[in-house]
Parts: C-alpha cells; sequence; structure tokens
C-alpha cells in the first residue's frame, strides 16, 4: 500500500510521538511509523522523573528549556487526559537529591551556587535542605545516618513513561494522525522536493520529515548524507516491592515510587555500546547506593531487574537540526525526553511547519560538533556531587 502524507516521523517514544501530536492536533496530515514495541524502548530504563534542578552548569540555555517544560507539564498532562482518556500519573511532587556525608552536602549547594551564579536575575528555583529539613518533608523515610541532608526544588515532578507515550499516540490518532506501529524504514530517499520511505512493501511519501528515532536515527540520517552524533547509554534499574503512596510522596533523585506503586533504584549509566547483558556488580553498587540512603530498601523484595539502552548525543544535549543539505528533513534526538516531552509537543512542529527554534532551543543544532565535540558539562542531573557527568540518574 502507498501513502502521502504532509509530514511523516520516523519513531513513535515520547520525541516522535510529541511532536506528531503537535502536529496532528494542527491539522497537519501526519503519519508516524515505529518500528519499536512500545515496551522495548528506552523509556522502559526512564524512571519518570521530569527533572530540572542540578543540570546543565555551564549552559544557561539548557537550565531555562528544563524549567519551561516542568512549568507546561500540568496543562499537556490535562490535555493529554482528555484528548486520550489515559492518565499519564503526572504529579507535580518538587524532587529530592540525597546526600551522603558533609563533603557531597557541601559540594551539591557549591553546584547550586554555581548554577544560581549563571541565571540572569539570581533566581534559581532550587534550594538547600538540612537533614531535619529533610526529614520534615519525607517524615515516614527512615533516612540512612549518613544522610547529611540534600536538595529541593518544586519544579520537579513524576510522570509514567509508558503511560505518557500512550497517552500521546492516542491523543494523535484522535487527532487524525495515522499511527503504523511494527512497521520499519528501511530505505529513506529524496523524492521531488519531499522523500520517499519505504517500508517492507509499503511505500510512503511526503512533504517533510522528522527523525526521532533514537539509537534508530543514525543509520536514516546517513542515507541523506549526515552522521548524527547519538550514542547508546545503557541503565540497568531494580524494581522493588510496592510501597504506600504517602511513605514516599515527593521521588528522590535514583529513588521513585512508581505509578503502579513499587520502587525503582537506578543511579548509574554506562557507555557500553549496544551491551545490553546485566551487569551484577552495577545493580549491587546502585542497591547499595539506595540502602545508605533508606536502609530499610534493604528489606525490600526485589520483584525485578533489566537494562536498557537510551538515547545520548555526544554531548547529553538535544539535537534539534534541519539535516544538512535537506530543508524539508529534521532531525531530533535527545537525553530526557520525559522531563521536556511538555516543550517538545509546544514548539517542535511550529519548527517543523517552519518557524524559527525558540532562542533557548537554538544553541542545540549539530553546527556545535563542527569543530569539537559539542558542549561542556553535563545536561543530567545526578545523585553524586562528585561525578555529576559520570553517574547520571534516570531523568
Amino acid at each position: 500500500m502507498n501513502a502521502s502524507f504532509d509530514v511523516i516521523v520516523v519513531g513513535g517514544g515520547v520525541t516522535g510521538a510529541a511532536v506528531g501530536y503537535g502536529l496532528a492536533k494542527k491539522g497537519v496530515r501526519t503519519c508516524i511509523v515505529d518500528a519499536v514495541p512500545t515496551f522495548s524502548r528506552a523509556s522502559r530504563a526512564n524512571m519518570g522523573l521530569i527533572w530540572c534542578q542540578s543540570k546543565a552548569l555551564g549552559c544557561p540555555p539548557f537550565v531555562r528549556w528544563g524549567f519551561a517544560s516542568s512549568r507546561a507539564y500540568g496543562a499537556l498532562a490535562a490535555e493529554l487526559k482528555e484528548a486520550s482518556g489515559i492518565d499519564t500519573g503526572y504529579a507535580a511532587t518538587g524532587g529530592i537529591i540525597p546526600c551522603l556525608g558533609e563533603e557531597e552536602l557541601a559540594q551539591r549547594a557549591l553546584f547550586i551556587d554555581k548554577l544560581r551564579a549563571e541565571t540572569e536575575d539570581g533566581v534559581y528555583p532550587a534550594s538547600m535542605l538540612s537533614r531535619a529539613e529533610l526529614e520534615k518533608k519525607l517524615p515516614k523515610v527512615p533516612f540512612g545516618p549518613e544522610v547529611s541532608g540534600g536538595t529541593w526544588s518544586e519544579m520537579d515532578g513524576y510522570v509514567d513513561p509508558l503511560h505518557l507515550i500512550f497517552a500521546f499516540r492516542k491523543a494523535f490518532t484522535r487527532a487524525g494522525g495515522t499511527l503504523l506501529a511494527g512497521e520499519r524504514v528501511s530505505a529513506v530517499t529524496p523524492s521531488g522536493g519531499g522523500y520517499r520511505l519505504d517500508c517492507g512493501e509499503r511505500v510512503l511519501e511526503c512533504g517533510k520529515l522528522v527523525l526521532a528515532s533514537g539509537l534508530g536515527t543514525r543509520k536514516l540520517a546517513l542515507q541523506l548524507g549526515a552522521d548524527i552524533p547519538v550514542f547508546p547509554n545503557k541503565s540497568q534499574v531494580l524494581l522493588l516491592e510496592r510501597i504506600p503512596a504517602d511513605v514516599l510522596p515527593i521521588p528522590l533523585l535514583g529513588i521513585a515510587r512508581t505509578f503502579g506503586g513499587t520502587v525503582m533504584i537506578g543511579a548509574a549509566h554506562d557507555q557500553a555500546g549496544m551491551d545490553r547483558d546485566l551487569h551484577p556488580e552495577t545493580l549491587a553498587a546502585n542497591a547499595d547506593w539506595a540502602a545508605r540512603v533508606w536502609p530499610e530498601l534493604a528489606r525490600k523484595r526485589i520483584l525485578r531487574f533489566w537494562t536498557g539502552l537510551r538515547v545520548w548525543p555526544k554531548d547529553a544535549y538535544p539535537i534539534y537540526d534541519r539535516i544538512p543539505g535537506h530543508e524539508n528533513a529534521f532531525v531530533f534526538v535527545m537525553h530526557s525526553a520525559v522531563s521536556l516531552a511538555a516543550i517538545l509537543e509546544r514548539t517542535l512542529p511550529d519548527y517543523v511547519l517552519g518557524q524559527p527554534l525558540p532562542p533557548d532551543a537554538a544553541l542545540f543544532t549539530l553546527s556545535r560538533f563542527a569543530d569539537g565535540d559539542g558542549f561542556k558539562g553535563s545536561a543530567a542531573s545526578s545523585p553524586h556531587a562528585t561525578a555529576p557527568a559520570k553517574a547520571e540518574a534516570a531523568s
């Protein structure tokens, strides 16, 4: 079967589904082509944290971009609930990064001060907590003796990643979009000012093309002459037995209660290529850290554990750009798509339709890799103040 659309989005994860939905509700004839089963994608390894604090020292535009997404999330969640009938589990809980020892607490405070110094008005929506203040926010969590305090931001929150995808996709089809699930794009070729996509026995054509297929983006972009610097980032996650909602109403970076009530632990990532093997030493290190923060977790049953490969641009910051030499082909790949989903849905569809990128997103083009490795620092938060670029929590 052949079909033609105004825009085809390749990839139906959080990024692709957000952009596709934003286009469809504007009346654009849009198709999402998605080869990946819903439960076998990067979002499986995501803890669902909408996380803004302690990110992107040295890159104020990304800091503003993340907080803008957080502010837009409540409206997005309500809109998706109405448009799809699916509850995404969104909660504006705020978020806490626990610190072990006085040295880590001091290092975290210095990091927050540096982020505050980079703001235009001297206001950064995060603050330090003493141990007593931490215990007041989470009175039912018996913290370990090493816990010295932490950081707090009211701008952080939680959403269920898979429910978010389901809601975007359902809202997309209800808005008139076409979802082709289980279809793999094998070839992309320019055709008459637009593009032709070969999907097995199916041929699709479009005026504009969006590549938002995560780790699959690089292979497809090469067919259009572009090498997109995106790599796999391996996450290993532990899932513990359920706890009541009032025990952990605020997520800790690295320890969060899921929408279903289970406890998810994940505080380290590896640059290990396409290796999906479980490494017991990494799982043990994650569990040990969590037990130092909250010793009672050591007595909880482990329900399961797994690995996931997440999307990681070369410098960890997003890539939003036209593919060089192709006015009507776009590439959107990023870490933290869950945190950024609300701002992506609001802005990237307009970029596809001819508007400029918003000022805070305009830096995140491929041009930054022309003479080096991109931006310095880390776009991800870490529960470990001493190594923010090496042990990123799954936010």
